[in-house]
Formats: C-alpha cells, structure tokens, sequence
C-alpha cells in the first residue's frame, strides 16, 4: 500500500523564515551549482525579489595555484588572496554538554581551542586537489600531516612514534587567570603525554578503547622517548596498534595544558579551557552562544599563502539554534554564515530558490537514521532474526528514498558506504545475495509470514526513543510497521536529555540514531560488544574475531579488503554479506546533504573536520570578504 510521505518540518520553515528575516540579495558572483528553476507559490517574504548589489570596483585578487596529487596528477585552481578580519558566524542545534573533551571522544565546543597530533593535509582538501572531503576520518592510508606533531612512525607492529612540533605555545588570554596561570608557554611532549594518559585514564577512553599496553598503569603505554625529548612513544597491546593511532591521532585526543587538569581534575567551565589552537573562549551564554576570540600568538602559517598567520578571523561565534527551519531563516537573511546540521536536497532548494547566491557543497550523511533495537534481553520479540528481517522487509525503502529524499539517498550503506574512502570495500546491493536484497525491498506479505513463524501472528506492541528531529521519519515507519501488526510508540526527547540516554544505553527497547555510511573500521564501535555506539547490545561471535582482524591488519589496505569481501570461514560468507544478513540494526535510506554557506565566507571550499571528530578545523583557515559582504547589504 502506497502513502504520501510529508516532511512535516516544511511548516515550521516558513513560519520561522518570516519571523527572522526579509530576504537576501543577488551577489555578482555565481557559484557552480545545479539551477534551480522556481516554483509557482504564494507569496512569502523570503520569496520576495532580491535587492540591487552594488558591485565592488575591485575584485578581490587570485594567484594561480598548482598541486599534485598522489597519483601524479596535476591540479591547477584560482585561489583569492585571503584578508584579516570579521567574525564567523555559524549555527548548530546543540549546546555543549561538558567541557571536559576526554570525558566523551571529543568535543566540538573545544576544538578551535585545542588541537590533535595529526590534521588533514590541507592542500589535498577541497580547497587543494580534492583528495578528501566531508571529514577526513580516521584511516592511516589517508592524507594526514602533522599538526601538534610534525609527523608519526611506526617502528614496529606495536609501536607509535609521533614528533612533537617545537615553537607552539599555549594561548595567553590576559583577561583569563587560567590562561596566566599556564602563562603561553612553550608545548612539551611531556604536556602530550600528560593529556593522552589521562585520556585512556577516566571517561570514554578508558571504557572503550582498552588497546594499549598497560590500561592499569597508561603511563607504562604513553611516555616521552629516553632518545628524544620531543618525541612521545604510544604502545599497543598485540594486535591493537591500529586503534591506538586511530584515537591518540585525530581529533579524540585533544591536548589541554596539564596546569589546568593538575588544578581541576575535572574541567567543568569554559574558562578552563587553555589550549594551543587558533582560538581562546572568550564567553558561553547557556544554550544560546558560544564565543571564541583569535590567539594572536597562534602558530600555525597558510599552506597556500605560507608567509601568512593564522587564523585570518578576529573571532569564531556558535549560535545554538535546535530548530533547523530556524538555523535556515538565518542563513537567509545573512545572520550565520554556514549551515552543516543534514541540509537535505529540498531545504537546499528551497534556500537556493530565495537566496541563489548561496553556495552548497553535497555529501553523503547519515541523517536517514538507524533503528537500534536491544538484542540483550531475550525477552523481546526481536531476539529472533526472523522477526528482525520481518520488520526490514515491512519499509519500503525506495518509497523514503524518493518521497522523503527526492530521490537523493543511497539505500544500502551498512557495513560500508559507497564513498569514496571506502569504495574499495564496498559491496553494491546489486551483487549482494537475495538474502541481503530483500531485506531492502518491500515485502509486507513476507514479513507477515515470518512474524507468525517466529510466533508473532497477530504482531506485537513496540517502544522507540528519538530525538524530536526522527519523528516524522519515525511516522513513516510506524505506519509501515502498523501494517504487518507492529504498533510502534514513538517517545521523542530533546537533544541534552537523548543524549544521555544514548551514551548510558538506558532505552528500554529501540533506540533511533544516525545512520551508517561509514568507511573500513569505522562499523566496529556500533555493534561490537562494549564499543560506543552498539546501541542494540550485540554480542555476535564473529564480531570480535573480525573486529580482532580488522584492528591488526589496521594498516594493510588490501588485508582490510579481503576481511570484508571473503568468506568470514569455510561454508559461511563474507563479512560484508553476514553483517546484513543479522540485522542487528535497520539501517534506513541515507541521504545526500549539503552543507551551505554565503558567499563571503572563503578559503574553505565546504570543509568541515580536518580530522576525525575534530568539529570546525576549517576555520583557522577560513576568511571573510567584508567588501562582498558589505555590497550585498550586509
């Protein structure tokens, strides 16, 4: 039975729209994008005519830029020269939480505070020869450079070596007494080694990444070289070397001056916050505004301009705005510069319809959602694999795809996604065996056969806990599910309280979260046993022994493909084809988002991390042209 499908956030849009803002103007350069003819509708505010630009008498200047990538190839682009000054303005739904980063895998509230070992190399980023995009993730082979580190080495299968970058000082905020009490001196590799033990010593870390060598005693693990005192030596356990890098690298380990931890123990204000990144804190208004003031003693140079510091912003503000018609209305009349919360293809529509300057960047998300049902309590209906594979095959998945996503979601992204990072790994649905195919197609009559033989005839009550952004999506499958008996209750919690919920575990039989197009290992902390975001509980007996293959052959990109595409053992089949065929999770249709930002916002090319969880890493980079920004009104 066919349905119309509302995405009932269209309202609400509007409504927002008309409250926050007249309309933006036309800018005089047109960005490359898809045109996007107009649609005949009544008349609204922000669907009003654009003003008039006035057009500055000078462009701003470009220098002609050539690169290389990896496979030789030469790229060549037209880069404007970048200015100093503005402030960036950015909105997202979500208020910081904590603090403290090491407590929960890293936080974006301190990321343009502190900073990792390693970063994305910049120049192969979308701004250089678009070798990477849409947050770079955690993977050795993939173009990382050194940030507080000038680079890493692996001497052995069970040992790291990172070489910490000499000349970086902490950030002196003379208007902070944590700031003056750490006084902007130097970085040490004993401060890294400091931050990395207590890391893998309480929170997250301690909890789920159990792969160095001495979790007792993490500083028989974690020590500065007897060889070099500007070198920090991490050890593995056998085998698990792979995980050590993927967390003491990227964006996991954020490195906080130790004064402040010694003093502390726990950082529970913003004010305790010293770092060495491109910017300080500068205020947070609870669950409106996060603020950050430029470090003018910031260490870091442009690799494309290297005679130039960075950062080029005076200052880097969050807005925190839950409701995304919101953030939009926003965006439109010129308040926030960048939007990155799951822009689908209509809302860009809808945004480039009003204010075509705009400019877009695609890439594939995870706002689809993942349906996580507990598999830990035998009691429950979904215990059984049939009534699991009953409930996949009751979504018609190409219906959401097309009605929901206009068209613009991938169906099948679990255990790999089809982006570039991982498409080495990636099996199409189309090559996958029935057993995988139907599970994405709709087959309510099937689905009804297999509730009865799991003894479920007459269907079964069911509970989900969601985030208020889920809940139309969650409609839909309610209605789908009503069909073949399932009567799905959806319990909506705002973002502070479902988060909570989610890190404990503490929902009592389904749980909505994002969606998976994940790349190579990423897969493994959501239904390993113990891993972070297994929110179903599974505890499968080939999860740790391929997860065990997949961590120790971390560094082998073709071991980690013949993991997932070769058959698991004698008579069973691959990783790839098994991890669907459980349905530990239903994995719904992923769609294409975009992130979107003004015109004036530049050097960025639609970047967002620069390292794994590493939130706003484009903004040391990123420079505003006020003149742009003035001609259209602004």
């Amino acid at each position: 039975m066919k349905r119309k499908v509302v995405w009932g956030a269209v309202s609400g849009w509007m409504v927002a729209a008309l409250l926050l803002a007249s309309c933006a103007p036309t800018v005089v350069e047109e960005p490359e994008k898809e045109v996007i003819p107009p649609k005949e509708v009544g008349t609204h505010k922000e669907m009003a005519a654009p003003k008039e630009v006035i057009v500055p008498k000078e462009e701003a200047k470009t220098i002609k830029w050539t690169g290389t990538k990896k496979d030789g190839t030469t790229v060549e682009k037209m880069i404007g020269k970048p200015k100093y000054g503005g402030i960036h303005i950015v909105a997202r739904p979500d208020q910081p939480e904590v603090w403290d980063s090491a407590l929960y895998r890293g936080y974006w509230q301190t990321a343009p505070v502190t900073e990792p070992l390693l970063t994305a190399d910049w120049l192969a980023g979308p701004a250089g020869t678009e070798e990477w995009f849409d947050s770079l993730g955690h993977e050795a082979e993939l173009p990382y450079m050194g940030m507080l580190s000038t680079g890493w080495e692996r001497p052995d299968p069970d040992t790291l070596i990172y070489h910490i970058r000499q000349g970086i000082h902490y950030a002196l905020d003379p208007s902070n007494e944590n700031s003056r009490l750490v006084g902007g001196r130097e970085l040490t590799a004993d401060d890294v080694v400091a931050a990395s033990v207590r890391n893998w010593t309480i929170g997250y870390y301690s909890k789920s990444y159990k792969y160095i060598s001495d979790l007792k005693n993490p500083a028989n693990s974690i020590y500065v070289s007897p060889d070099d005192p500007w070198a920090v030596i991490f050890k593995s356990k056998p085998g698990g070397l792979g995980l050590v890098f993927r967390h003491a690298s990227t964006g996991r380990n954020q490195i906080i001056a130790p004064e402040m931890t010694e003093k502390y123990g726990e950082i529970k204000e913003w004010e305790q916050v010293v770092g060495t990144g491109p910017f300080m804190l500068e205020d947070y208004v609870g669950g409106s505004s996060v603020s950050y003031v430029k470090n003018p003693n910031y260490w870091g140079r442009d690799p494309f301009f290297p005679e130039n510091k960075l950062p080029y912003l005076d200052g880097l503000k969050v807005l925190v705005i839950p409701d995304i018609s919101t953030q939009q209305a926003a965006l439109r009349t010129g308040k926030v510069d960048y939007l990155t919360e799951d822009i689908d293809k209509e809302q860009r529509d809808q945004l480039l319809r009003s204010n075509p300057e705009l400019q877009t960047k695609k890439f594939l998300g995870a706002a689809g959602g993942g349906i996580n049902m507990r598999l830990d309590k035998p009691e429950l209906p979904w215990h059984d694999v049939r009534v699991r594979r009953a409930l996949a095959m009751a979504i018609d998945n190409v219906e959401i795809r097309d009605t929901l996503w206009a068209g613009e979601a991938e169906i099948h992204t679990y255990p790999i996604g089809p982006k570039p990072e991982g498409m080495y790994l990636y099996t199409p649905l189309e090559e996958m065996p029935r057993s995988v195919q139907e599970l994405f197609e709709y087959h309510p009559d099937k689905a009804k056969e297999l509730l009865a033989e799991a003894g479920y005839p007459d269907g079964f009550a069911a509970n989900i806990l969601t985030e208020t952004r889920y809940v139309d999506l969650l409609s839909v499958i309610k209605s789908y599910w009503a069909d073949v008996g399932v009567n799905l209750t959806i319990e909506p919690r705002d973002t502070s309280v479902f988060a909570g919920i989610r890190r404990k575990k503490s929902h009592p039989e389904m749980l909505m979260w994002t969606g998976t197009t994940y790349y190579i290992s990423a897969w493994t902390s959501m239904q390993r046993k113990g891993g972070g975001q297994n929110y179903a509980i599974v505890d499968d007996p080939w999860h740790p022994i391929i997860f065990d293959r997949m961590i120790s052959n971390y560094f082998d990109r073709e071991a980690k493909k013949k993991i997932h595409l070769e058959p698991m053992d004698e008579g069973l089949p691959s990783w790839n084809v098994y991890a669907n065929e459980q349905v530990w999770w239903i994995n719904l249709p992923q769609p294409y988002n975009y992130y979107i930002w003004q015109p004036w916002l530049k050097g960025h090319a639609g970047a967002y991390e620069t390292a794994f969880t590493y939130e706003y890493g484009y903004a040391r980079y990123a420079w505003i042209d006020q003149e742009l920004k003035e001609a259209m009104g602004y």
